[in-house]
């Protein structure tokens, strides 16, 4: 266990520590033909409650009974970074280190057994406070249609004689291109939980797979040098069109990119900002939010009809 005493998160607000491309990523999207659409069907038919079937029926959950430390872990989890509404954990089957998130009204987190078996309890706490993070910022509705996307294009598409179709393929690029800056504000959620970088580096080491052998061995000062060289690969312009279409098909960044993301976040000081206040945001709306939903209090732009977050009807602005 970290000896590094943690600082409590009273009060802590998404929007004190969300990702400046996390939100220049969502604004794009809600701003792409088709997404009213794609939310609307969503609801419609119901996808949650079958996700959710799908996933309580095959994962083990997590009680106090049967899984007692894990549920405390969780609870404690929770706890830290301010969560009003306690999610259901379960664990999932797959030796990987993962976990995932789904669930708007009734959130779940999933975690792998390989990320039980692989991490310390530490690392552990870091990724239940990452996927907690994505609850936390309202996430998970965006990943659930980015799931379903493929199904519901193709059903809109043959409705429309292709025409929904093609609207697809310009939400799944916007869709992936905004999960992948997401998962830089779920990681500073899970620093601010940890409060522990190198407790951040080396789960980020074993997700971009550090044999077991050699974990404890490892050299996190070496990681930390290979993030910050890769950062000085976007000074040139072939190196960053390179990545750029490398992870065009990916839900997530690159595990050094998402290192040195974290790296940066300490080194300009955001990070110890956020410890030392954390219910401290602007006074100034966060960027695109003109108003806020009157049924779970999620930012809204002043041109939305639905809600982001729970994907309910917004009154018109005035």
């Amino acid at each position: 266990m970290s000896a590094v005493p943690r600082r409590p998160l009273h009060g802590l607000k998404p929007q004190a520590y969300e990702h400046p491309l996390d939100r220049k990523a969502l604004d794009a999207l809600q701003g792409t033909r088709g997404l009213e659409t794609l939310v609307r069907k969503c609801n419609e038919w119901g996808f949650e409650r079958l996700l959710r079937v799908q996933l309580t029926g095959s994962n083990l959950r997590v009680t106090a009974d049967n899984f007692p430390q894990l549920h405390e872990m969780f609870a404690d989890t929770c706890h830290a970074l301010d969560l009003p509404l306690q999610p259901e954990l379960y664990v999932g089957a797959g030796g990987e280190i993962n976990a995932f998130t789904a669930g708007v009204d009734k959130p779940i987190v999933v975690l792998n057994s390989g990320a039980i078996d692989l991490l310390d309890d530490d690392e552990l706490r870091f990724v239940m406070a990452h996927e907690l993070g994505h609850v936390k910022s309202g996430h998970v509705l965006y990943y659930q249609i980015a799931e379903f996307l493929p199904v519901i294009s193709e059903a809109i598409g043959d409705a429309t004689f292709g025409v929904g179709a093609l609207l697809g393929v310009s939400l799944q690029v916007a869709l992936l291109n905004w999960r992948r800056k997401s998962e830089h504000t779920a990681d500073r959620a899970g620093l601010l939980v940890v409060q522990d970088l190198q407790v951040a580096l080396s789960t980020l080491m074993k997700l971009a797979g550090l044999p077991q052998r050699y974990r404890d061995a490892v050299n996190v000062d070496d990681f930390i040098a290979q993030a910050r060289a890769f950062d000085g690969m976007d000074s040139d312009k072939l190196s960053w069109f390179a990545k750029w279409l490398s992870t065009a098909g990916q839900t997530h960044p690159w595990t050094v990119l998402r290192a040195k993301e974290c790296l940066s976040w300490v080194d300009d000081g955001g990070y110890q900002r956020v410890l030392d206040a954390p219910a401290e945001v602007p006074l100034l709306l966060p960027a695109g939010v003109a108003r806020f939903c009157v049924h779970c209090g999620a930012g809204c732009a002043a041109s939305a009809v639905f809600c982001t977050k729970c994907g309910k009807p917004v009154p018109a602005a005035h």
